[in-house]
């Protein structure tokens, strides 16, 4: 069996809770032209649906001196006031081809955004209520009726984390559905970390459940609802997931995701997704203004659960006056961003920095951008 732990990457906790900040920057002017189409919007909007952008480069020289500093390649895209203001495009993919603004790429675990969106979406047509307990979805988990789809979320369950030694029977060889059914068979007979609500770990496992929930109570596949319900709407045609993409080398560049080695439903909902710039962008500014879900739903996902590491629903909150997440996948380390009050989104997803790299990255280029 191949080691599970190393496909579910977690994210920087530890680094994002601090806000991701990294020494000053000097406070030389921006100079970056438009790197996209304009959108139809206003220019004081973000745009909600996903815009190839173009391909001449756009960054500031603090911004570039940013780039190499990090030995940073993938791609890189800002928006601010609607208008396109930094984009960043280098390396090759692992096919070699060379990778562009259009390029999808694995971003880990800024796929939760995704389920906790789907979770409170399905809240919103009363087909569940965060406040529902697992026992109701899970009747033989002998924890269920103490664990709430809150405590999911939030990460304060105390659902315990997979790991490469739970000697659970998950591999490529078997199909969704198997893997599926062995995770939650080893997940329902182990122990709580601690009692729901009492602490914070970040579990992966958290999300793998509200994934299968989400499958339960909508009658669809996962990949399905989020492509019905998020994807399809706001134009994402270069989103999907790692299982279906990786089986469609022409629709992703002739990328094979290798270097991920995800087994079949073992990320579902943690870590299952791939994207590019465009559709990341749509998806962070339709999120954050009420064009994916309610006001109220947003105010959920983004309240502060878990004051000592500031996450909320799939966000990590506090981030130089914004929010996002990080996510880590194999070789790839993401990064999403989106600041209302500046109105700016910043998209970062790289297959050459590691996570810790990534974050010290991430907080160099807001401060980059915020100059």
């Amino acid at each position: 069996m191949k080691k599970i732990l190393a496909v579910l990457l977690s994210a920087m906790i530890v680094c994002a809770a601090s806000g991701c900040a990294s020494s000053s920057k000097s406070s030389s002017s921006k100079s970056g032209s438009s790197a996209a189409e304009e959108s139809s919007q206003a220019e004081t909007e973000a745009p909600h649906e996903a815009t190839a952008p173009t391909a001449n480069p756009a960054v500031s020289p603090d911004m570039e001196d940013t780039i190499k500093s990090h030995g940073f390649e993938g791609v890189i895209y800002a928006v601010k006031d609607g208008k396109p203001t930094a984009s960043y495009a280098s390396g090759k993919t692992e096919n070699g081809s060379e990778i562009t603004l259009d390029t999808s790429l694995p971003i880990g675990s800024v796929s939760k955004q995704f389920c906790a969106a789907s979770i409170l979406l399905l809240q919103e047509q009363g087909k569940l209520s965060v406040n529902d307990t697992l026992d109701k979805y899970y009747p033989d988990f002998a924890e269920g009726k103490k664990v709430s789809l809150h405590n999911l979320l939030s990460m304060r369950s105390g659902i315990p984390e997979l790991t490469a030694e739970s000697g659970i029977n998950v591999t490529n060889e078997n199909t969704e559905a198997e893997n599926v059914a062995a995770i939650k068979k080893w997940l329902f007979s182990q122990p709580l970390a601690f009692e729901p609500d009492k602490d914070f770990a970040y579990t992966n496992t958290n999300y793998f459940l509200l994934s299968d929930i989400v499958e339960q109570v909508s009658g669809k596949k996962y990949i399905d609802f989020l492509r019905e319900n998020f994807l399809a709407p706001l134009g994402m045609t270069h989103t999907g997931s790692i299982v279906e993409l990786s089986k469609s080398p022409d629709w992703t560049q002739g990328n094979t995701f290798e270097k991920i080695d995800a087994q079949p439903g073992l990320t579902n909902g943690c870590g299952d997704l791939i994207s590019n710039a465009a559709d990341m962008t749509a998806w962070i500014s339709a999120l954050s203004s009420g064009k994916v879900i309610s006001d109220d739903s947003y105010k959920a996902m983004t309240t502060d659960y878990s004051p000592d590491v500031h996450y909320g629903y799939g966000m990590y909150l506090n981030i130089e006056g914004g929010v996002g997440h990080y996510g880590a996948i194999g070789i790839y380390s993401a990064f999403d961003y989106v600041n209302t009050d500046k109105k700016l989104t910043l998209i970062a997803i790289s297959n050459t920095i590691d996570p810790p790299a990534m974050t010290g990255a991430a907080g160099d280029l807001l401060t980059d951008l915020m100059q």
